[in-house]
């Protein structure tokens, strides 16, 4: 059936029966990569296949992949294929929602698709979707795509089967199925290579179970016609790191909290892949809840060799209840679970305790021979250096944009937070201004709001035009941050905000300092850099690294071109070596300090330039704080 006759035979077209505004947002955030949108697709063929054993009965188990890739990496199609309960007209409907409805999981069923998701955001992000389901020997028939002011879908239409012809060209050939068929018209998703795309589906840590599940069989089809007509059909299967050991396997409660958690870690024979920004990684703990794979980590030690020998799985069964209750545990991207949230913290920080024995230890194995004491003057040194960072720390963090906070946690309107504030005389005060995405609206923006104080005389607005740019957890709201500045004693001012229409205001005064309340930031006992030590352990992965658990700056002196500057115990080999010396630690520094501003919006986050983000935030940091740093250490004599 080609695709004319397909749309013929199909109801006039829609939109989506939901808001237009959030669908493309949700679209983008969850699917990035191509791969994204097969590990959606996969999961709901897997998904659909537990329903069915759930209720005893017999499958076999069948996903095929096909994709087809064209010159330049431009993918062409994808087509994802089982052969599960499929789908009448009303559950395709059901489907077709940006609910919770159609997975099952609500109900309590051992699926994925905890959100009702996956499907939808594929197909928007992608380009046009076609999805053909039979059951009972009814042909299902919807499509969808991404329009210029949001999803469209032309409403499924149902008929009987009518020859054997039809159901060949649809690749199911006898019972029921589903077959959803999707034309990439995004030109930011790009097909890698066969030899690249198929170990990450192999390797997605979300997919791992059903790659090595006995009753799936998962089959990628391959074609690139530009490489001389080639064609790829090979089954996808994950292969497990080899076990040296497993070093834990016990249950734990989590404190303050009491959920069951089931904890097995084994050491692996080699150095694994770190899970840090790589989906496809080895090294890692496999986060589970009632069936699916949320996330993998390890947490303070990912970015460190010893800790990269560390595979396993930590399953949280009472997660699932949790969801069920409306706790927002996950990313709303689907990236992975919001570690920030205050039970995932003490999970992580449960788990990292369990663990640093363990990880210790193989620092220790990679280690060669004994280590000279580090020098007097040296020591003196660090701790002059640990003393600047916390400093620096201190200022940035008393300046960042201040949390939504308690009492805001669903905004419907433009809003400054705080709505009321004290400025101290001649120091600037930070706010931020919070617009959801029903007043933005979805486009290339930049999205522009204008503050203005109703007393600029004695009370200033320092950047009076405030740009507003998606918030990086809360998907459905913008962020922006302005700062005031009090000159005068005992004045008074609102400051007003306006976007369009919209207007939002808040009361500021300008009292003396004794009246001003300390602004809350991070806080560590003894600063958040406590040491700086070396690490002498082979075949290091990067130069150096902070320990922010620990406060412990790492220098790798086994990195290519750091033995030249440094003893094993971190002592310069001569005045010279000052400058490598700086330059490292403002590497740590600065990389701190540019996860705050990718955490706090102040650099964005868009869907496939992450790579660009870090790179921006980071040259950010180091512009304001390298050269403290390396003044500061070229100034010591050795």
């Amino acid at each position: 059936m080609n695709e004319r006759e397909f749309e013929n035979e199909l109801e006039e077209e829609q939109d989506l029966p939901t808001d237009s505004r959030i669908q493309i947002q949700l679209s983008y955030g969850t699917i990035r990569y191509l791969y994204d949108a097969v590990v959606e697709l996969v999961t709901n063929s897997d998904d659909s296949y537990k329903r069915l054993e759930e209720e005893g009965n017999s499958t076999n188990g069948e996903i095929k992949i096909r994709v087809r890739r064209l010159k330049g990496g431009r993918c062409d199609i994808l087509e994802v294929i089982d052969f599960a309960a499929g789908m009448d007209k009303e559950q395709l409907k059901k489907a077709l929602k940006f609910a919770g409805e159609a997975s099952g999981f609500e109900e309590g069923k051992s699926v994925r698709g905890l959100f009702g998701r996956g499907l939808k955001e594929a197909i928007l992000a992608l380009g046009k979707g076609e999805i053909y389901t039979i059951k009972d020997d009814k042909l299902s028939k919807a499509i969808l795509w991404a329009g210029h002011k949001g999803g469209k879908y032309r409403p499924p239409k149902e008929s009987h089967i009518s020859s054997k012809e039809e159901r060949e060209e649809l690749g199911i050939i006898e019972g029921n199925g589903t077959l959803v068929r999707i034309t990439v018209t995004n030109e930011k998703i790009k097909c890698p290579a066969y030899k690249t795309f198929w170990p990450q589906i192999a390797n997605h840590y979300a997919l791992r179970d059903i790659n090595s599940a006995e009753n799936r069989k998962v089959i990628l089809q391959f074609e690139s016609p530009e490489k001389q007509g080639l064609k790829m059909s090979k089954t996808i299967s994950y292969e497990t790191p080899k076990v040296k050991k497993q070093v834990v396997d016990q249950p734990m409660k989590l404190p303050g909290y009491g959920d069951n958690i089931e904890l097995k870690i084994y050491e692996s024979d080699q150095q694994l892949e770190s899970p840090y920004n790589n989906s496809f990684a080895r090294a890692g703990l496999l986060i589970k809840t009632q069936a699916a794979i949320l996330d993998n980590q390890l947490f303070k030690y990912q970015s460190e060799n010893s800790g990269c020998f560390f595979f396993g799985e930590v399953i949280w069964p009472n997660m699932a209840e949790r969801l069920r209750g409306g706790e927002s545990l996950l990313d709303l991207n689907r990236v992975g679970i919001q570690w920030g949230q205050e039970i995932c913290q003490v999970l992580k920080g449960e788990i990292e305790k369990i663990l640093e024995p363990f990880v210790e230890e193989k620092r220790r194995q990679l280690e060669v021979g004994p280590v000279r004491k580090l020098s007097e003057r040296v020591n003196k040194l660090n701790m002059a250096i640990c003393s600047l960072l916390n400093r620096l720390a201190k200022q940035h963090f008393s300046e960042s944009p201040i949390d939504i906070g308690p009492g805001h946690e669903k905004i419907e309107e433009l809003t400054i937070i705080p709505p009321y504030a004290n400025l101290e005389i001649d120091k600037e005060r930070p706010f931020c201004v919070y617009a959801p995405i029903t007043i933005v609206g979805i486009g290339p923006g930049p999205y522009q709001a204008k503050v203005e104080s109703s007393n600029p005389t004695h009370i200033q607005i320092l950047n009076p035009i405030v740009t507003l740019q998606p918030h990086r957890e809360r998907v459905l709201l913008y962020y922006g941050n302005f700062r005031v500045v009090g000159k005068t004693d005992k004045e008074e001012a609102t400051i007003t905000c306006k976007f369009g229409d919209h207007i939002a205001t808040a009361n500021v005064r300008v009292a003396p300092p004794g009246k001003i309340g300390p602004r809350k930031e991070p806080k560590r006992k003894g600063g958040f850099f406590r040491e700086i030590k070396s690490d002498r352990g082979g075949n290091p992965s990067q130069r150096v690294r902070y320990d922010e658990h620990s406060g412990i700056i790492w220098i790798y002196v086994k990195f290519p071109g750091a033995s030249r500057y440094f003893e094993d115990n971190l002592d310069p080999r001569d005045e010279g070596s000052l400058a490598m010396y700086a330059e490292l630690l403002g590497e740590a520094f600065c990389r701190f300090i540019s996860r705050d501003y990718l955490d706090t919006g102040k650099v964005l986050r868009i869907p496939g330039g992450e790579i660009e983000a870090v790179t921006i935030a980071m040259s950010m940091a180091q512009e304001q704080y390298l050269h403290h740093i390396h003044n500061a250490v070229l100034r010591q004599k050795l």
